[in-house]
């Protein structure tokens, strides 16, 4: 299949698309918020913009003045890529919400305005515990994994704890390399702890988690200090599934039609750009981000996680899971700690 570039006016951004996709998911892909509130079904008519140069297979619509198109104007939901594009996206075409995302930003920066606090008991998803084992003797040689679970345990008053193949094989290397003081990063599932990572040396100053609150309109990400408990920087974006509506029932439909993963792919994309700014500005490591919490209505926990969400709008209304258990990060796409 080929590709063409589409340059958009008057904002100069370029990207590289495969032939036959409408300007309003190119606009998508550049990181261009339209004004629709359809969702692509060219029914609101307020997607449009001017063909300047390259060809497009353009359908007809009522919503288009016999003028406009002599001009080159084209619902951008329904003109197809053909060809390389210059397209000049009017004023009024253009989300009118980028005040929004940085007021939200600027909100979510100072948590401590005006909001009265609570005093919750520390307890994260993730924590890390610095060992300092003994080594292995005669008299002394217990496995290399009884020995860490055994420490964590009564560190850390857990009774049960588990270990994934992939750390038990990194386990005996990284403790010999490090004289056997090293770091364990250990998970909650509901009753269980897991050992989910070991680094060497003392890291446990190094934890932090990615807060997530995932709106119709505007994504927000925390950056929080797990070992401090406070938050420390915060981003905010536009939600990139407005490409398939505004409201979220045009995204359910859009879903119906196109897949759940098509709008779990938006959002995702979303977070991981947010979290990138974070990791970027604050100078840590994406390993150093151990997990993820996210919010947000039923609807919007659906396409998160990929789940079908047409069931919610038909009668009796159910939705496929409303409280999920701690799952990996990586398993939505969702690019932190790979643990």
């Amino acid at each position: 299949m080929s590709s063409y570039n589409i340059v958009f006016l008057p904002l100069n951004k370029k990207v590289k698309v495969k032939s036959g996709i409408s300007l309003l998911e190119a606009a998508s892909q550049a990181g261009i918020i339209i004004n629709s509130v359809c969702g692509g079904d060219g029914i609101c008519g307020r997607c449009k913009m001017i063909v300047k140069r390259g060809k497009v297979n353009s359908r007809t619509s009522a919503l288009l003045t016999r003028e406009e198109i002599r001009n080159g104007v084209v619902l951008a939901c329904a003109a197809y890529v053909e060809s390389d594009v210059v397209v000049e996206i009017p004023g009024e075409t253009l989300a009118e919400e980028k005040i929004v995302v940085d007021q939200d930003a600027q909100r979510f920066r100072a948590l401590r305005s005006g909001i009265t606090q609570r005093q919750f008991a520390k307890s994260p998803l993730v924590f890390k515990i610095f060992l300092k084992l003994d080594r292995p003797t005669l008299e002394n040689n217990l496995a290399d994994s009884q020995r860490i679970q055994r420490m964590i345990e009564k560190r850390a008053g857990i009774s049960a704890i588990q270990t994934g193949l992939k750390i038990l094989q990194q386990l005996p290397v990284v403790l010999r390399k490090n004289d056997f003081a090293v770091t364990a990063v250990v998970g909650r599932r509901r009753d269980i702890a897991e050992l989910i990572d070991i680094e060497g040396g003392d890291t446990a100053d190094r934890n932090y988690a990615a807060v997530v609150d995932v709106g119709t309109t505007t994504v927000v990400v925390h950056l929080i200090d797990v070992v401090k408990m406070t938050t420390i920087d915060a981003q905010a974006c536009f939600n990139s599934q407005v490409v398939y509506g505004r409201e979220v029932t045009s995204r359910i439909i859009a879903g119906e039609k196109k897949g759940a993963a098509v709008l779990q792919e938006k959002i995702i994309a979303d977070i991981n750009q947010l979290i990138s700014a974070l990791v970027l500005r604050n100078e840590i490591s994406l390993k150093d981000i151990t997990f993820v919490v996210c919010a947000g209505n039923a609807i919007m926990t659906h396409f998160l996680l990929g789940l079908p969400a047409d069931n919610i709008r038909r009668n009796p209304y159910i939705a496929a899971s409303i409280e999920p258990s701690p799952f990996r990060a990586a398993e939505v796409g969702i690019k932190i700690n790979p643990r």
